[in-house]
């Protein structure tokens, strides 16, 4: 498969999971932790830190999407960048699965968009190394 294409997956595959966590994350965690009476979630100025630490994460993700989609459409040509954020991807997304038992919905994601990645930045790296 054509680099480009591998790059443009993965860029997909991150705002798609940038979505979830922001939506499935704030219905299925920081919901129920909101509604767990401790002097942590009584704290307006520590629920606004985590709902803001929450999506931050996500508009990160869709950031990282950018940089994969400009790279495929030949904007950034940065290659050890691109092989970064597979490796990153891939090892965040094998601990998810691991420490999670698999139970987490987004490690096969995180995982699959580190090998996408890895791979489109595989021919490029083949020419500095």
């Amino acid at each position: 498969m054509r680099p480009e294409f591998l790059l443009l997956m993965a860029a997909a595959l991150c705002v798609i999971t940038a979505a979830a966590h922001s939506v499935l994350g704030a219905q299925r965690l920081l919901a129920p932790l909101f509604a767990v009476d401790s002097p942590i979630t009584r704290s307006v100025f520590a629920r606004r830190v985590l709902r803001f630490a929450w999506h931050w994460t996500s508009a990160v993700w869709v950031l990282v999407a950018a940089v994969l989609a400009l790279s495929a459409h030949g904007y950034i040509d940065a290659p050890l960048l691109i092989a970064a954020i597979g490796a990153v991807h891939l090892i965040a997304g094998i601990a998810d699965g691991i420490l999670t038992r698999g139970q987490h919905i987004g490690w096969p994601l995180i995982t699959i968009i580190g090998v996408l990645a890895l791979l489109a930045a595989y021919p490029s790296l083949q020419d500095i190394i």
